[in-house]
Protein backbone atom coordinates (compact mmCIF):
# COMPACT_ATOMS: atom_id res chain seq x y z
CA UNK A 1 0.00 0.00 0.00
CA UNK A 2 0.97 3.38 -0.34
CA UNK A 3 1.36 6.02 2.08
CA UNK A 4 -1.90 7.92 1.87
CA UNK A 5 -3.42 4.64 2.37
CA UNK A 6 -1.57 3.82 5.36
CA UNK A 7 -2.61 7.35 6.81
CA UNK A 8 -6.36 6.02 6.00
CA UNK A 9 -6.19 3.19 7.76
CA UNK A 10 -4.89 4.79 10.20
CA UNK A 11 -7.21 7.23 11.10
CA UNK A 12 -10.18 4.32 10.83
CA UNK A 13 -7.64 2.28 13.26
CA UNK A 14 -7.05 5.26 15.56
CA UNK A 15 -10.94 6.47 15.73
CA UNK A 16 -12.16 2.55 16.28
CA UNK A 17 -9.88 2.13 19.05
CA UNK A 18 -10.99 5.28 20.76
CA UNK A 19 -14.80 4.99 20.50
CA UNK A 20 -15.38 1.61 20.66
CA UNK A 21 -12.65 0.26 23.25
CA UNK A 22 -11.59 3.45 24.81
CA UNK A 23 -8.02 3.00 23.48
CA UNK A 24 -6.18 6.76 23.83
CA UNK A 25 -2.84 6.01 21.10
CA UNK A 26 -1.05 9.30 20.43
CA UNK A 27 -2.72 10.17 17.08
CA UNK A 28 0.25 11.96 15.17
CA UNK A 29 2.87 8.94 16.12
CA UNK A 30 0.61 5.99 15.44
CA UNK A 31 -0.17 7.57 12.15
CA UNK A 32 3.84 7.93 11.54
CA UNK A 33 5.02 4.83 12.38
CA UNK A 34 2.15 3.73 10.16
CA UNK A 35 4.03 5.77 7.18
CA UNK A 36 7.43 5.11 8.46
CA UNK A 37 8.47 2.15 7.16
CA UNK A 38 8.13 3.83 3.45
CA UNK A 39 10.29 6.54 4.51
CA UNK A 40 13.11 3.90 6.12
CA UNK A 41 15.93 1.49 4.92
CA UNK A 42 13.37 -1.15 5.42
CA UNK A 43 11.87 0.42 1.74
CA UNK A 44 14.40 -1.77 0.15
CA UNK A 45 13.43 -4.95 1.16
CA UNK A 46 9.72 -5.59 -0.11
CA UNK A 47 7.34 -5.66 2.49
CA UNK A 48 6.07 -9.40 2.16
CA UNK A 49 5.19 -11.89 4.79
CA UNK A 50 7.62 -14.10 3.92
CA UNK A 51 10.98 -11.48 4.10
CA UNK A 52 9.23 -9.71 7.03
CA UNK A 53 7.45 -12.14 9.58
CA UNK A 54 10.69 -13.05 11.68
CA UNK A 55 10.97 -9.37 12.19
CA UNK A 56 7.38 -8.53 12.84
CA UNK A 57 7.13 -11.56 15.41
CA UNK A 58 10.01 -9.72 17.45
CA UNK A 59 8.19 -6.47 17.12
CA UNK A 60 5.01 -7.65 18.29
CA UNK A 61 6.87 -9.21 21.79
CA UNK A 62 8.98 -6.12 22.17
CA UNK A 63 5.83 -3.76 21.47
CA UNK A 64 4.02 -6.08 24.14
CA UNK A 65 6.41 -5.65 26.73
CA UNK A 66 6.28 -1.92 26.88
CA UNK A 67 4.27 -0.05 29.61
CA UNK A 68 0.93 1.57 28.39
CA UNK A 69 0.42 4.67 29.28
CA UNK A 70 -1.95 7.35 28.04
CA UNK A 71 -1.10 8.75 24.65
CA UNK A 72 1.68 6.87 24.66
CA UNK A 73 4.14 8.44 21.85
CA UNK A 74 6.74 5.62 21.25
CA UNK A 75 4.18 2.50 21.63
CA UNK A 76 1.90 4.28 19.18
CA UNK A 77 4.21 4.59 17.16
CA UNK A 78 5.76 1.06 17.22
CA UNK A 79 2.30 0.14 17.23
CA UNK A 80 1.58 2.11 13.73
CA UNK A 81 4.81 0.32 12.32
CA UNK A 82 3.25 -2.58 13.01
CA UNK A 83 0.17 -1.95 11.37
CA UNK A 84 2.03 -0.36 8.42
CA UNK A 85 3.34 -4.27 8.00
CA UNK A 86 -0.10 -6.14 8.46
CA UNK A 87 -1.65 -3.48 5.65
CA UNK A 88 0.97 -4.31 3.40
CA UNK A 89 1.22 -8.52 4.08
CA UNK A 90 -2.80 -8.23 3.68
CA UNK A 91 -2.53 -6.04 -0.13
CA UNK A 92 -2.00 -7.84 -3.43
CA UNK A 93 0.84 -6.21 -4.57
CA UNK A 94 2.76 -6.90 -1.47
CA UNK A 95 1.73 -10.99 -2.06
CA UNK A 96 3.50 -13.35 -3.99
CA UNK A 97 0.36 -14.08 -5.95
CA UNK A 98 0.62 -10.72 -7.46
CA UNK A 99 3.11 -11.06 -10.65
CA UNK A 100 3.16 -7.40 -11.81
CA UNK A 101 5.56 -4.61 -13.16
CA UNK A 102 6.73 -2.14 -10.55
CA UNK A 103 4.41 0.40 -12.56
CA UNK A 104 1.47 -2.21 -11.86
CA UNK A 105 1.89 -2.00 -8.47
CA UNK A 106 1.91 1.12 -8.51
CA UNK A 107 -0.84 1.90 -10.57
CA UNK A 108 -2.45 -1.42 -7.85
CA UNK A 109 -2.01 0.94 -5.12
CA UNK A 110 -3.51 3.94 -6.30
CA UNK A 111 -6.39 2.02 -7.78
CA UNK A 112 -6.72 0.62 -4.06
CA UNK A 113 -6.16 4.63 -2.52
CA UNK A 114 -9.09 5.68 -5.08
CA UNK A 115 -11.05 3.09 -3.91
CA UNK A 116 -10.94 3.70 -0.13
CA UNK A 117 -11.33 7.20 -0.69
CA UNK A 118 -14.20 6.96 -2.34
CA UNK A 119 -16.11 4.60 -0.06
CA UNK A 120 -13.96 6.32 3.27
CA UNK A 121 -17.83 6.69 5.14
CA UNK A 122 -18.57 3.02 4.63
CA UNK A 123 -15.27 1.86 5.86
CA UNK A 124 -15.49 4.15 9.07
CA UNK A 125 -19.10 2.93 9.68
CA UNK A 126 -17.87 -1.06 9.87
CA UNK A 127 -18.08 -2.83 13.31
CA UNK A 128 -14.67 -4.77 12.87
CA UNK A 129 -14.39 -5.87 15.98
CA UNK A 130 -17.99 -6.56 17.87
CA UNK A 131 -15.86 -8.11 20.87
CA UNK A 132 -12.14 -9.56 21.15
CA UNK A 133 -10.73 -12.47 23.07
CA UNK A 134 -7.30 -11.63 23.76
CA UNK A 135 -4.49 -13.81 23.18
CA UNK A 136 -2.61 -14.98 26.04
CA UNK A 137 0.54 -14.72 24.50
CA UNK A 138 3.23 -13.01 22.25
CA UNK A 139 3.03 -16.25 20.15
CA UNK A 140 -0.39 -16.68 19.73
CA UNK A 141 -0.68 -12.85 18.89
CA UNK A 142 1.45 -13.49 16.01
CA UNK A 143 -0.22 -17.14 15.15
CA UNK A 144 -3.48 -15.34 14.88
CA UNK A 145 -2.26 -12.24 12.86
CA UNK A 146 -0.64 -14.73 10.43
CA UNK A 147 -3.60 -16.62 10.37
CA UNK A 148 -5.38 -13.45 9.32
CA UNK A 149 -3.31 -12.85 5.96
CA UNK A 150 -4.34 -16.34 5.30
CA UNK A 151 -7.40 -16.10 6.20
CA UNK A 152 -8.07 -13.05 3.79
CA UNK A 153 -6.34 -14.84 0.70
CA UNK A 154 -8.40 -17.50 0.75
CA UNK A 155 -11.77 -15.28 0.45
CA UNK A 156 -10.49 -13.76 -2.84
CA UNK A 157 -8.74 -10.67 -4.43
CA UNK A 158 -10.78 -7.53 -4.48
CA UNK A 159 -10.58 -4.38 -2.51
CA UNK A 160 -13.31 -4.01 -0.20
CA UNK A 161 -11.98 -7.35 1.34
CA UNK A 162 -8.38 -6.26 1.35
CA UNK A 163 -8.90 -3.27 3.38
CA UNK A 164 -11.70 -4.51 5.35
CA UNK A 165 -8.70 -7.27 6.68
CA UNK A 166 -6.64 -4.73 6.84
CA UNK A 167 -8.60 -2.42 9.01
CA UNK A 168 -9.66 -5.55 11.12
CA UNK A 169 -6.38 -6.69 11.77
CA UNK A 170 -4.36 -3.69 12.74
CA UNK A 171 -7.75 -2.87 15.16
CA UNK A 172 -7.14 -6.41 16.56
CA UNK A 173 -3.37 -5.95 16.82
CA UNK A 174 -3.65 -2.76 18.65
CA UNK A 175 -6.07 -4.01 20.99
CA UNK A 176 -4.30 -7.31 21.75
CA UNK A 177 -0.90 -5.03 22.87
CA UNK A 178 -3.25 -3.47 24.97
CA UNK A 179 -4.69 -6.08 26.54
CA UNK A 180 -1.80 -8.73 26.82
CA UNK A 181 -0.76 -6.89 30.07
CA UNK A 182 -4.12 -7.12 31.21
CA UNK A 183 -5.57 -10.60 30.65
CA UNK A 184 -3.91 -12.28 33.29
CA UNK A 185 -5.68 -10.18 36.00
CA UNK A 186 -8.64 -10.04 34.04
CA UNK A 187 -11.19 -12.45 32.26
CA UNK A 188 -9.72 -12.66 28.28
CA UNK A 189 -13.14 -11.55 26.76
CA UNK A 190 -13.33 -8.01 26.87
CA UNK A 191 -16.76 -6.49 25.83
Amino acid sequence: MNSPNHVLIGLIVYEYVAEKYGVRLDRASFLKGNTSPDHSLSFLRPHRMRYCKDMVRRKIGRTCRLEWQDKNRQLSKKLGVLCHYYSDFLCLAHSSEFDGTLSEHIQYEQDLLFYMGNHMEYFKGLDYVPEIEVPLTVQEIYEHMHDRVHQKYELGQDFETELFFAIRSCIELVLYVFYHGRCVAEPAVQR
